[in-house]
């Protein structure tokens, strides 16, 4: 850590004080500062600077300036605060909790405190937050900083990591400066913001550190933030989640962590069926938590199997402290447990949209140490774990889909001939080697294209259709409780008037994850059980009641949103599928290549062309540039579709089209464990990591998407790689196909990419016939030729 001038002074606090009282407020609060300047004017020196070895005879003094910042009822117990000599770790005055966080149970301090982790990093943070304050209380100039540090701390009771959020506020510090002030020009903001521009290092010699002097005392807070940390940690994980990608283990840990208790044993299993028996071992590592935990117990893992079979088929949450004692009709797996010295299980059931996708089991040997707070504790995480369950789910059946449609169904005539030697050489090996392996089916130098058709803000329009059903379903809740308060006075019939309306005024704005969670177990724990059990014993009531699930079924007015939104994606999607598939028909014609369309929320697609693909016919570059005409032809055709869908969509939605271009080869290969073609080697792979990452970049600068509804994204690295598609968009403007005008910009950097650039061009939309956006196969070639002649 850098040295710095430093002393502790309270005279910027009775600055302050004095300032807050003379601004001619009263009331209580007033006569309080008062009180508390009063009081500080009676010690002696108190205008002096504090050395370290005078801090105890002012300990009354420090306590007092406590009191001022904390609440009285405060716990001081609880409420881990210091005050400090100015950006370094001379500490005053602390409360017993603070001293508690910097100790071991020994009495030592803390080593993870004294040498933090990213110590560069914090280093850094820490530099921010000095000049952060230079800048303000010196030139007025004020820029945004951290001014928090979280430490990981390994709690020594538990195990398990801890996180802290280590708050410093230095309002009350005096700054000098030794000599002349420099000038400094505030206009290159960003500059003085981004380190990346190695800001730091260019403040640090024209204001160096050692020409400061700082006077004063630092607030210091520290906040237990574990839950929180843990919870961004996970949606962290599940947001740069790949198909395929194993992090149960990962999430297994994390919720050790939030649990705080590292004598457990946690397994999170979806649950995948074929043919409607479960499967554990179809994803490299999925069981691997499983098998460990049962390794490390002794329990079978059949057993175990068996086990959570029949609990998917009946599913209750399962809860006990103590498995000693046998229960009536209990599952043989507890009479396994005992044998093995488990002490608690718990099991719960966990639920995307009320379909059951995953098990979470918690297993504990120590005595005592499961309880039901650690079950809150964790509740906050279950709709991240829904939603990282039903994702495995999906994945799982795409994966099979797709096994099942690429092993049993005719491969794609462009490539087929390839997998026909291939397997022909394999059968020929077999004869003289029973061991014989399959060759790797590989195009090499194949030139890659890619677009993506994304269906706008699809996440948003699901939330607020969700939204829209939720009140929807709380309305005609309201109007059968007013139907049911006329058959009986309940004083249960109006709190659950109350609840319903409370519902209806907290999901008015916006809806989370957690209050679909908790708004569905209102209506299945509370509702329909109140709502069926009134039916049986007040005839009269029956038609509301039976209208009123009739309407929140699947196909009732209170999934109308819901159902139109999804309607009018398969129709966008169905549309654009459709339009790709003709489309596709006309470039096999101009010649071969291998493409394949894959579905997200939108439409996403990838086309390789080379020599390798086809060997029997000579490949010139006329057919790539072909290619690349028809790619921007059809974006704007999609365009000009899914605006004309408009009108037929029970839900308006709008899409946004992107090309990414490669202008170099790559090799592919088909994975046989996966089977499907992937890219080889590192520089390729480069090319798949940026598809996945520029669908949502933003313009450089500014918070604006790249992709916009009525407008082709071309994202590219260098000039030269962009002037072909140049070429293409004037000849289309020409045709009237697009517009005029093209948008050049550079984007945002992302994670492991910079240098990202993209031209934008806007489609002509407006009264057009969409068979004029058609450009045909043949014309795209007599342009081409007509080019590059």
């Amino acid at each position: 850590m850098k040295p710095i001038r430093s002393s502790f002074s309270i005279r910027p606090f009775v600055d302050f004080l004095r300032e807050k009282i003379a601004s001619g407020s009263t009331g209580l609060r007033m006569q309080q500062l008062q009180s508390v300047l009063d009081r500080i004017m009676e010690f002696e020196d108190w205008d002096q600077e504090i050395s370290p070895e005078k801090a105890p005879a002012f300990q009354e003094l420090f306590e007092l300036i406590y009191m001022t910042f904390s609440a009285p009822i405060t716990d001081e117990n609880e409420n881990v605060w210091a005050l400090a000599m100015p950006f370094t770790p001379n500490i005053y005055f602390g409360t017993n909790a603070l001293y508690r966080f910097m100790e071991k149970q020994a009495g030592e301090v803390k080593d993870s405190l004294m040498s933090a982790e990213k110590r560069a990093e914090k280093e850094m943070t820490r530099l921010s937050m000095i000049y952060a304050l230079i800048f303000k209380k010196l030139y007025g100039f004020s820029f945004a900083t951290k001014d928090d540090v979280i430490y990981n701390v390994q709690d020594e009771a538990t195990g398990q990591n801890k996180y802290y959020k280590v708050e410093l506020d230095s309002r009350f510090v005096d700054i000098e400066f030794e000599g002349k002030l420099p000038d400094i020009n505030f206009e290159n903001r960003q500059m003085l913001e981004d380190t990346r521009f190695e800001a730091m290092a260019t403040i640090q010699k024209f204001l160096p550190l050692d020409k400061f002097r700082f006077s004063g005392f630092s607030l210091i807070n520290v906040k237990d933030i574990t839950a929180e940390h843990v919870i961004e940690k996970i949606k962290d994980i599940i947001v740069n989640l790949n198909p395929g990608q194993f992090v149960y283990n990962d999430i297994a840990n994390a919720l050790k962590e939030i649990m705080g208790n590292g004598h457990l044993d946690v397994m999170l299993m979806p649950v995948l069926k074929v043919n409607d028996k479960l499967v554990t071992n179809c994803f490299e590592g999925l069981n691997s938590g499983m098998q460990h935990t049962c390794n490390k117990y002794g329990l079978p893992v059949h057993a175990f199997l068996e086990a959570i079979e029949a609990f998917t088929k009946d599913p209750q949450i399962i809860f006990r402290k103590d498995v000693a004692e046998p229960r009536a009709g209990e599952d043989e797996l507890f009479k396994i447990l005992r044998e093995i010295g488990v002490q608690g299980v718990a099991v719960l059931p966990i639920y995307f949209q009320k379909e059951l996708v995953g098990v979470l089991s918690i297993i504990a040997k120590g005595d005592n140490v499961l309880d039901e707070s650690l079950l809150s504790a964790i509740e906050p995480a279950i709709p991240l774990l829904e939603q990282l369950l039903q994702t495995t789910i999906d994945d799982f059946k795409i994966t099979l889909d797709n096994t099942v449609k690429e092993k049993f169904t005719s491969l794609q005539p462009a490539v087929e001939w390839r997998f026909n030697e291939v397997a022909f050489d394999y059968l020929q090996g077999r004869k003289h080697n029973s061991r014989a392996e399959v060759k790797q089916v590989a195009f090499p130098d194949v030139y890659p294209l890619y677009g993506a058709i994304d269906i706008r803000n699809s996440t948003l329009e699901r939330n607020n259709a969700l939204k829209a059903d939720m009140q929807h379903q709380l309305r005609l809740l309201s109007q059968v409780w007013e139907k049911l308060r006329e058959q009986q006075e309940m004083g249960l019939i109006s709190e659950m008037i109350f609840k319903t309306r409370q519902w209806e005024t907290r999901i008015q704005d916006f809806i989370t994850s957690d209050d679909e969670f908790q708004l569905n177990l209102f209506f299945e724990e509370e509702v329909a059980p109140f709502l069926k059990h009134f039916r049986q014993t007040h005839p009269a009531a029956a038609s509301a009641i039976d209208d009123y699930f009739a309407a929140i079924g699947p196909t009732g007015e209170a999934h109308s949103n819901r159902r139109n939104l999804e309607e009018s994606f398969q129709m966008i999607n169905q549309t654009i599928s459709n339009l790709l598939e003709q489309m596709n028909i006309e470039i096999q014609s101009a010649y071969p290549c291998y493409f394949e369309k894959y579905r997200s929320d939108g439409i996403e697609y990838d086309i390789y062309i080379g020599q390798s693909v086809t060997p029997d016919k000579e490949f010139h570059p006329l057919y790539l540039r072909n290619l690349r005409l028809w790619q921007l032809n059809s974006m704007a055709l999609i365009a000009k579709l899914t605006r004309s869908l408009q009108a037929q969509l029970p839900k308006p939605l709008q899409t946004t089209q992107l090309i990414f271009i490669h202008a170099n080869t790559i090799d592919i290969s088909f994975r046989s464990d996966e089977h499907r073609f992937d890219v080889e080697g590192a520089y390729n792979i480069r090319y798949e990591m940026i598809k996945k990452r520029i669908d949502k970049v933003l313009i450089k600068g500014s918070d604006e998407r790249l992709t916009q509804p009525g407008k082709i994204a071309l994202v590219y690295f260098q000039q030269k790689d962009v002037e072909e598609y140049i070429s293409h968009i004037h000849f289309l403007q020409s045709q009237g196909i697009l517009k005029d005008e093209i948008e050049y910009l550079d984007l945002e950097e992302l994670q492991g990419v910079n240098g990202l650039k993209a031209l934008r061009v806007a489609v002509a939309l407006e009264d057009e016939d969409i068979t004029d956006l058609h450009v045909t196969a043949e014309g795209q070639l007599a342009e081409l030729s007509r080019i590059q002649a």
